[in-house]
C-alpha cells in the first residue's frame, strides 16, 4: 500500500477518538472554535472590504501602459521639435550672422 492510503482498521481506529460518543459535533471543543472562527471571519470581511475599496481608487496596469505610452510619445515629439528649432537655428546664424 502507498503511504498516503489510510486502512480501514485506521480509520475506525480515527473515527472512534473523534467521535467520542454523543451526537455531533463530536468534540466538545469544536463549538468554541467554530465560534472563534466565524469571529474571525467577520473581521477578515471587514478588512478585505476596507482594502477591495482602496484598491479601486489605484492604477491598474492597463492606465498605467496608456499613460507611460501617452507620456514617451510626448516626450518624442518634443525632442523631434526641439531638434528642429535648433537645426533651424544653426541654419540661421550660418546664413546671416558674419
Amino acid at each position: 500500500m502507498a503511504n498516503n492510503v489510510i486502512s480501514p482498521e485506521a480509520w475506525k481506529r480515527q473515527r472512534q477518538l473523534v467521535e467520542g460518543g454523543g451526537e455531533p459535533p463530536y468534540d466538545d471543543g469544536m463549538d468554541a472554535r467554530i465560534t472563534a472562527l466565524e469571529a474571525a471571519n467577520l473581521e477578515t470581511r471587514d478588512r478585505l472590504i476596507k482594502i477591495e475599496t482602496r484598491m479601486e481608487s489605484l492604477a491598474s496596469k492597463e492606465d498605467l501602459h496608456k499613460e507611460l505610452s501617452a507620456q514617451t510619445w510626448r516626450l518624442v515629439t518634443f525632442v523631434c521639435s526641439f531638434g528642429t528649432a535648433l537645426v533651424a537655428a544653426t541654419y540661421f546664424v550660418a546664413k546671416y550672422v558674419h
